[in-house]
């Protein structure tokens, strides 16, 4: 009789095999996984590597496993093992039974893995001894093969080992703010690394210690704080997380370690190029670890010796001035060790006045002996010597000084002179009350102008200005007062040219309100003008925004900080060189054409009858060409200092040439006074003013009929308004 099973009992059935089923196939799986698994042969247990000891070159070696203790108290060296992957399969032992063991060279960094010979075994080889003595060798991963029979079995199959480097050895961390490897309790080993760099288990990784940069490469130190690290294979890939660096790094040209005192990671990579990683780069005289011992007290002879105890690398006080404008400028640094000089080096004494130097934001060093690269900083020790202590200080290659070198002391003098003459000119211009015109307003903003920037550029030339405000200020001072003084020479220039230019219809001349009203306008150009590119540059220098706009004033010299005439001189150019370019140019084309209205002017007064109308208007032609011929003077003195600025960018010998230049703008204010007070109409109205020439003298002077102005004349022509003409209309005669 059948018997039949409910639904529900099949069901559970149902379940029960399928369960089975699935078991079966994972342990299936499984075992063949097991089967196909390859087991990697590693010679020495965990934690140990090879070391290869022969009582002589021609005799058979013999290998032993060596751990990192006792490598350390035996022989007084660092190894670092060879390191395997948890889910790497793994075999210890070096081959046994063998005829002879004999060492395969690998020349690659894939080694045997899916065939390998039970015989076979690979490990890191660190250490050759031989009759006792330690053999120098760098350490490489080789393979040991049990020879039989004289037969050699190579391996015939690859697996990946990668190729790590820890910038300092077990025990220490790399202190990036002085830049050296410092003891710490903390895990930092190797495995540690590894982890914290995301090890791949299914491999096989081999760590050195340090990083030897070639001789032109820098030592880029990347801060887990700005950048984002990826390990692929042996190589690191860094990217800047601001997004503006980053790059590619080989095996061997970077490390990795743990940052001092912190838990984040720091990376050194070597280049040659600072901008790939948006690095600033300095050099240093010594290896890393390293420092400046004098050989004797007294003297700066010294020679590299390793920090036995923190001695520490501290540019700080280099790198404070230029992070107060750019704060992020040191978030990546790059180091460069040693310098070769061809004529030696010096050492500049920070303790002295004369050897101030600072970096510029380039990476360059100003200093009394070169302005360049030419240059390293080291810490040097003198401890040992009465009264030493632990300084940084430069150290710059020696130059030969230049067979002439400029007398700053002459210069002072002349600008002295010159200022004397300004201030002359001043008190003159300002204490007669005929000279206070329009014409006259002009010129004494424009002395004044002039005056300000030679007492700042006097007193910058005098010494050396140890207040950085002041010495912030007195650039300030020399830009404002240049450039508001060529600023009042264009308002010059125009006026003539309006006063030959507007000669138009017979009206009454200028009065006194008309004039103000002009003189207001033409302060407002002046004045604005000379603010406002002072004001522009002040906020681009307080908060930059690009290298080429921030003037740098007062930093270092109280000037433009860039250094002059070259490549990063650009804030002097477009602040300075390009605006007073474009001033002189005008003034240049408005004296053209002013000169173009004098000569038809000067041929339409010549026609003129004789009478009150033709009088008066011949001399007011005289008055303003005197006025054309003038500023004309001035132009040609302000142009030539702004010429020479121009000419200094394109070439800078002779010598001799220069010095003549110079010459000429330092007796800028001597030429002014020339121009403006020496000239017999002024030595009347200054007797006058002085009460030495009597009051009717005028009535006696020379007369005019030979064509000369007299100093009678310029009186009237001053203070008495008369009448414009329009020489157009008198050109009809009977």
């Amino acid at each position: 009789m059948w018997k039949f099973v409910s639904a529900p009992t099949a069901l559970g059935l149902s379940k029960t095999m399928w369960r089975l089923i699935v078991v079966s196939l994972i342990v299936c799986a499984s075992a063949n996984i097991l089967t196909e698994a390859k087991v990697f042969h590693k010679c020495c247990p965990k934690g140990q590597s090879l070391v290869k000891v022969s009582d002589g070159e021609d005799l058979e070696a013999t290998y032993q496993c060596l751990d990192r203790e006792t490598a350390q108290n035996g022989y007084n060296i660092s190894i670092t093992p060879l390191f395997v992957g948890d889910n790497v399969p793994v075999e210890h032992g070096i081959p046994a039974d063998c005829d002879e063991i004999q060492m395969v060279q690998l020349t690659s960094s894939e080694l045997d893995n899916r065939l390998q010979a039970l015989d076979t075994c690979y490990d890191r080889l660190v250490l050759e001894v031989v009759n006792g003595t330690l053999k120098p060798n760098i350490p490489e991963v080789v393979g040991l093969s049990c020879v039989k029979n004289e037969t050699l079995k190579t391996p015939r199959d690859k697996l990946i080992v990668h190729h790590y480097r820890k910038c300092c050895p077990s025990g220490q961390s790399y202190d990036s703010n002085f830049h050296l490897c410092r003891n710490t309790d903390v895990n930092n080993s190797e495995e540690w690394l590894l982890k914290r760099l995301k090890m791949n288990d299914n491999d096989i990784y081999e760590v050195d210690n340090g990083l030897n940069c070639k001789s032109d490469e820098y030592g880029i130190e990347l801060r887990e704080n700005f950048f984002l690290f990826e390990v692929d294979g042996s190589n690191l890939k860094s990217l800047s997380k601001k997004g503006d660096g980053g790059g590619d790094a080989p095996p061997g040209d970077w490390c990795v370690d743990r940052q001092y005192s912190g838990v984040e990671l720091v990376a050194r990579v070597c280049s040659r190029d600072c901008s790939e990683y948006g690095a600033y780069c300095v050099r240093k005289c010594c290896p890393i670890g390293h420092h400046y011992k004098p050989r004797r007290c007294g003297s700066f002879v010294s020679r590299c010796m390793p920090n036995v105890d923190d001695v520490f690398f501290n540019i700080s006080d280099y790198l404070e001035p230029l992070q107060r404008k750019r704060e992020e400028i040191t978030d990546v640094l790059g180091i460069r060790t040693d310098l070769h000089c061809n004529e030696g080096r010096v050492v500049l004494n920070r303790s002295q006045e004369r050897d101030r130097h600072r970096l510029t934001y380039d990476g360059q060093l100003i200093s009394p002996i070169s302005v360049g690269f030419d240059y390293c900083f080291e810490a040097f020790d003198s401890r040992s010597c009465p009264n030493g202590n632990i300084f940084v200080t430069a150290v710059n290659c020696f130059i030969k000084a230049p067979e002439v070198v400029k007398n700053f002391q002459m210069s002072f003098v002349l600008i002295c002179i010159s200022i004397v003459c300004l201030a002359l000119t001043l008190v003159v211009y300002i204490s007669l009350s005929e000279l206070r015109n329009l014409h006259g307003r002009t010129l004494i903003c424009h002395v004044s102008m002039m005056l300000l920037a030679f007492c700042c550029l006097a007193r910058a030339q005098y010494d050396r200005v140890l207040d950085d405000t002041v010495c912030t200020l007195l650039g300030y001072g020399i830009y404002f007062g240049f450039v508001a003084a060529f600023a009042w020479l264009n308002v010059m220039c125009f006026d003539i040219w309006w006063t030959f230019g507007s000669v138009r219809t017979v009206q009454p001349m200028r009065k006194a309100d008309a004039e103000l009203r002009r003189f207001l306008w033409y302060s407002l150009y002046a004045w604005s003008t000379a603010i406002t590119l002072t004001l522009v540059m002040f906020l681009f220098d307080k908060y930059p925004v690009a290298e080429l706009l921030d003037a740098n004033m007062g930093e270092g010299i109280c000037w433009f900080g860039q250094l002059q005439n070259t490549g990063s001189d650009w804030p002097h150019y477009i602040y300075f060189v390009i605006p007073m370019g474009l001033v002189t140019c005008t003034n240049f084309v408005l004296w053209v054409l002013t000169a173009r209205h004098c000569a038809r002017v000067k041929s339409e007064v010549h026609r003129l009858q004789a009478g009150s109308v033709g009088d008066r208007a011949k001399r007011r032609f005289r008055v303003d060409r005197a006025k054309y011929v003038l500023t004309g003077k001035l132009w040609v003195v302000m142009g030539a200092g702004w010429i020479s600025e121009l000419l200094s960018t394109l070439v800078s010998q002779p010598w001799w040439l220069w010095t003549i230049i110079d010459l000429i703008n330092e007796l800028q204010g001597v030429f002014i006074f020339l121009i403006l007070v020496i000239k017999p109409k002024l030595y009347y109205l200054i007797r006058k003013r002085l009460g030495l020439e009597k009051p009717d003298a005028q009535k006696n002077g020379t007369s005019s009929s030979s064509g000369r102005t007299s100093s009678t004349f310029l009186s009237r022509a001053i203070s008495t308004d008369t009448t414009r003409l329009s020489l157009q209309n008198n050109v009809k005669q009977p």
